[in-house]
């Protein structure tokens, strides 16, 4: 009985823990709102968002994508920019998840993340 007892505590403690964090941390496709961002830091924050595939995709000389257009949940369309290669599968991806910040109207990402 004794062992038993030892056994309850961390089980609980462990249903807890995983309870608070399929909650709050657990990665979602939920899609953000840039409405969050202030359009003068240089905080880096994530966001979800939809490609905007109506808009072409900018590319340079090479054919390599520079810039494409996403969407928040509130339908604000915003221009993504990166200071790194962006991978072509941008364009055929739907949900992708950006680490970057606001410049004006646009947002340059540090990390572009294709989440579906």
């Amino acid at each position: 009985m004794k062992k038993l007892s030892k056994l309850i505590f961390p089980l609980i403690l462990a249903g807890v823990l995983a309870v608070i964090y399929f909650t709050y941390f657990a990665p979602t496709k939920e899609l953000g709102s840039f409405s969050k961002f202030s359009s003068g830091a240089e905080i880096n924050q994530n966001i979800n968002v939809r490609v905007d595939k109506s808009m072409k995709f900018e590319r340079d000389a090479n054919g390599n994508i520079i810039s494409f257009y996403v969407l928040d949940k509130n339908n604000v369309k915003i221009q993504v920019t990166s200071h790194e290669p962006i991978l072509p599968e941008i364009a055929d991806a739907d949900i992708v998840e950006l680490l970057g910040h606001m410049h004006g109207g646009n947002f340059t990402a540090g990390k572009i993340t294709i989440l579906k």
